[in-house]
């Protein structure tokens, strides 16, 4: 037993040892770095709008789309044209000099700057949209690294729970009250209880890389985060669902830019029509030769596109299928946001109740629990198999207590996110 005693020990003081040799490398690491201090969930989302790369190159999408409202605005250009006229005589040689230009037909030109707007109207639906994900994905996070913080500081009282259990049963063994199995169980819970506390430590690590991540912040620099407690918004809880599918139909960008698509195609489809009637080129031509009669000749000319052969069916049936497409489309996506938005609803409530319960029945046993390990340490009076399986129970309560609370949290961004609430500052966009 001495020697299984013994063992165990080595396996301990190697395992810190390693993570003491981690934990300094991981020191030696980050103090090449600077630090940003955001400790505000609000703070947090501005600057991921800001600074998020992937958000900062859809914003270039707004401004193609803005330089094709130019270019369907833009009038057609003129042909110019010279000629040497007379070229088989050199004694009579003259020049002529002529002009043409189509001027912008009614309803192709009319219908062309319209589509160009309504693609712009898209476009920035669209960046709303994404800024919308980016914004839940920051919520998201935060609210993790909020709760990992509070199952961190859990796990931390309960180690000093079963060191202080393992130290007075190292003081019993010592007066002969305890066996050295007592100490092997008693050294067994403390190991597993740091290991519990390591993994939620590695854990909130691996969500604020996440959220450096999402926040775009450069490599160099990391986020000196500490959370509070995640918030909580009700407001929805109240709002019966289909008040709430209302909202989300009038508030979601993406149906916006399917609105925005469909009218664009209902524009293209009209000027492919408007094309199939006939149009005028402007014509002006001066010629120079002295052997004429008239040595000035002026001409003025008219020329009509007669479209008699070529009707453009092709490009008016594609504009036409492209209008029914996003139709459809815009139809499918507001069935799915109604759908979604009243399952969220429901998830949100039911999330709501679990945390309330959780609430009601581990919170005041975890008081109960410090309270009444804290007499028996006191008095010496142990039983050692019940209290380290109650401070398991206890603890796997608290976790347990603290993922209800996360995944309430996680329903109300989500039920957010689908009634379009979020990415309405814009971020770069607005710039």
């Amino acid at each position: 037993m001495a020697a299984l005693t013994q063992s165990f020990v080595s396996k301990l003081v190697l395992s810190a040892c390693i993570a003491g040799g981690l934990s300094l490398g991981a020191a030696r690491a980050t103090a090449q770095t600077t630090s940003v201090e955001l400790n505000d969930e609000n703070a947090l989302v501005r600057y991921a709008l800001s600074h998020n790369l992937d958000l900062r190159s859809a914003h270039w999408d707004q401004d193609v789309a803005s330089a094709g409202v130019s270019s369907a605005s833009a009038l057609s250009n003129p042909v110019a044209r010279g000629e040497w006229l007379h070229v088989q005589s050199p004694n009579d040689y003259g020049f002529g000099l002529g002009l043409d230009w189509a001027p912008p037909q009614p309803g192709v030109y009319g219908a062309g700057k319209e589509a160009a707007r309504a693609r712009v109207r898209a476009v920035k639906s669209d960046f709303r949209e994404r800024a919308a994900e980016l914004e839940a994905g920051v919520r998201l996070g935060y609210a993790r690294v909020a709760i990992l913080e509070q199952e961190i500081a859990l796990a931390e009282q309960s180690v000093g729970t079963r060191r202080s259990v393992h130290q007075a049963v190292k003081e019993r063994m010592a007066h002969g009250a305890a066996s050295r199995i007592d100490l092997s169980l008693a050294a067994v819970s403390l190991a597993r209880g740091e290991q519990e506390r390591d993994l939620l430590v590695l854990s909130r690590a691996t969500a604020v890389s996440q959220l450096e991540a999402l926040l775009g912040l450069p490599v160099d620099q990391t986020l000196d985060l500490k959370a509070g407690a995640p918030e909580s918004d009700a407001a929805d809880a109240k709002t019966s669902a289909a008040a709430l599918e209302q909202r989300a139909v009038l508030q979601r960008p993406v149906l916006r830019a399917d609105a925005a698509r469909a009218d664009a195609a209902e524009q293209t489809a009209s000027a492919e029509r408007a094309k199939r009637w006939p149009w005028l080129e402007l014509q002006a031509r001066y010629r120079r030769h002295d052997q004429s009669n008239y040595p000035d000749d002026v001409t003025l000319g008219l020329e009509v596109t007669l479209p008699i052969f070529n009707q453009n069916p092709g490009p008016i049936a594609a504009a036409e299928a492209s209008r029914r497409q996003w139709q459809d489309v815009a139809a499918a996506h507001r069935s799915g946001i109604e759908h979604e938005v009243r399952a969220l609803h429901a998830e949100s409530e039911r999330r709501r109740e679990i945390a309330e319960h959780y609430a009601q029945s581990i919170a005041p046993v975890l008081g109960e629990h410090a309270a009444l390990v804290k007499q028996a340490l006191a008095g010496m009076e142990l039983d050692l198999t019940a209290l380290l399986s109650a401070e398991d129970l206890v603890t796997r309560g608290g976790i347990e207590y603290l993922e209800a609370r996360l995944a309430q949290r996680q329903a109300q961004i989500a039920l957010a996110r689908a009634l379009g609430q979020y990415g309405q500052a814009g971020g770069a966009g607005s710039q």
